[in-house]
């Protein structure tokens, strides 16, 4: 449903940021436009809309805050991961010099 048809349906005009939760409510609801409009109305007298939207801008907000720790989290990763690559890589090299020091005592040894 297009903003211009919920306005005709309702006469009110909400603004975009309403009508964005507005618009998830109706892909949400088991009913036709006008059945959906009926609806609202009604939730918006007995204050059900004012919550649901309350609700769905904190579930968005803190949405938007876990995206923000977790991509935090994936530059940590990044990060780390490569330090690990590093250290492994030298862990490797030590390992075969540790080998080739123990061959070179056992060859002295005889």
């Amino acid at each position: 449903m297009m903003i211009q048809e919920f306005t005709a349906r309702t006469n009110i005009t909400p603004s975009s940021e309403e009508y964005h939760y507005i618009e998830q409510s109706y892909y949400d609801f088991d009913g036709n436009k006008d059945e959906f409009c009926k609806q609202w109305l009604k939730d918006i007298e007995n204050g059900k809309w004012t919550l649901e939207l309350r609700l769905r801008n904190a579930l968005d907000k803190q949405k938007a805050e876990y995206e923000e720790q977790l991509k935090e989290q994936e530059e940590y990763l990044i990060f780390y991961r490569k330090q690990f690559e590093k250290y492994r890589k030298a862990q490797e090299k030590l390992d075969k010099l540790n080998k080739r020091i123990i061959a070179m005592a056992k060859i002295m040894e005889e």
